[in-house]
């Protein structure tokens, strides 16, 4: 039941993303596109850039008190976004050479509650820095 709770809130939030994205102006290439272990939500361009979309959603009265960093994609994510973008190109020539990462933050997706609050991160991360970043390895027990 939490699970399926989840995932509703997931569909509904990346909803409202497209929503925003198509009034900007992108073309929405794929939702929900996998790649090995990665899941891309939402793939756009904007004419000048192939976008790649990370919709963070969270519902209940405790959203407007948490910090957006703790929200953030965590590095391996990133990494996997990173790896799952590259993947994508390579699959669709022709896209947009530039390749762009967006946060979205999804406050409040519940039914019945005000109108939910999104909050854009253009360029929310460095893929560069991300690729070269190194992994934390557990020490030996």
């Amino acid at each position: 039941m939490v699970l399926e709770r989840r995932a509703w809130t997931g569909r509904l939030g990346e909803s409202l993303v497209v929503a925003e994205l198509e009034q900007q102006g992108h073309r929405i290439l794929q939702r929900n596109w996998r790649w090995r272990r990665a899941e891309v939500d939402v793939i756009s361009t904007d004419g000048t850039a192939l976008v790649f979309h990370e919709v963070k959603c969270r519902s209940g009265r405790d959203t407007l008190t948490l910090d957006p960093m703790m929200w953030w994609p965590h590095v391996a994510q990133q990494r996997r976004l990173v790896q799952a973008a590259h993947a994508f190109v390579r699959q669709h020539p022709g896209t947009p050479g530039r390749l762009r990462f967006d946060v979205w933050l999804v406050e409040s997706v519940t039914t019945g509650s005000a109108s939910p609050r999104t909050t854009h991160f253009p360029d929310a991360f460095d893929p560069h820095a991300i690729q070269g970043a190194s992994r934390r390895r557990r020490p030996y027990l």
